[in-house]
């Protein structure tokens, strides 16, 4: 391929075998050899190239798996990329399987947000076994207008302070069931 700073003549097209088009850096010329489907699909110097796309598409697949089971609001699209490219070279480089890959990616990047959400979960829970251990407030303070005066008692079972009464070993993690591997 030449690239022609100052052209003398304004060529643009194809002159034989040879092909004009122009560029911003100047008038590009190159030899034409067409690729065409059923060459790239059957010759046998495109073997490796075939190859490659095959798992490029098995990779491609992999990081949007991997990208999609990450939290929406922590999602970048340029993680969609490196999870792209990082199975790609584990699938080429190293030989693992699509499934090897995939559960490899999902333990180094994904797990850790499940990991955060049994943790906060779990938190959340001792904090209302704790608050239940404090002394409550006897009366609740509510605005009730006269003429509902007489659905007080409706009032009342409505209002409740819920706690949860778990065993006090309540399972966090357990692997059973679809989805991520030891979320509960």
């Amino acid at each position: 391929m030449a690239i022609i700073r100052k052209p003398l003549l304004p060529l643009k097209g194809r002159y034989g075998p040879v092909v004009f088009y122009r560029l911003p850096c100047g008038l590009i010329c190159r030899y034409f050899k067409p690729h065409t489907r059923k060459r790239i699909l059957k010759d046998p110097k495109f073997a490796a190239f075939r190859k490659c796309s095959k798992l490029m598409a098995k990779a491609s697949k992999i990081g949007s798996a991997i990208y999609k089971a990450l939290p929406e609001d922590f999602r970048q699209f340029w993680m969609y990329r490196a999870f792209v490219g990082e199975a790609f070279k584990m699938l080429k480089d190293k030989g693992m399987t699509g499934e090897q890959v995939l559960e490899s990616l999902f333990r180094t990047y994904v797990e850790v947000w499940y990991l955060k959400a049994a943790m906060k979960e779990a938190e959340k829970i001792i904090a209302e076994r704790n608050s239940g251990l404090q002394k409550r407030p006897n009366a609740v303070a509510i605005n009730i207008r006269w003429k509902q005066y007489n659905q007080l008692s409706n009032v009342n079972a409505f209002i409740q302070v819920n706690t949860i009464d778990s065993p006090a070993g309540y399972p966090i993690f357990q692997s059973s069931g679809p989805g991520p591997p030891g979320f509960y």
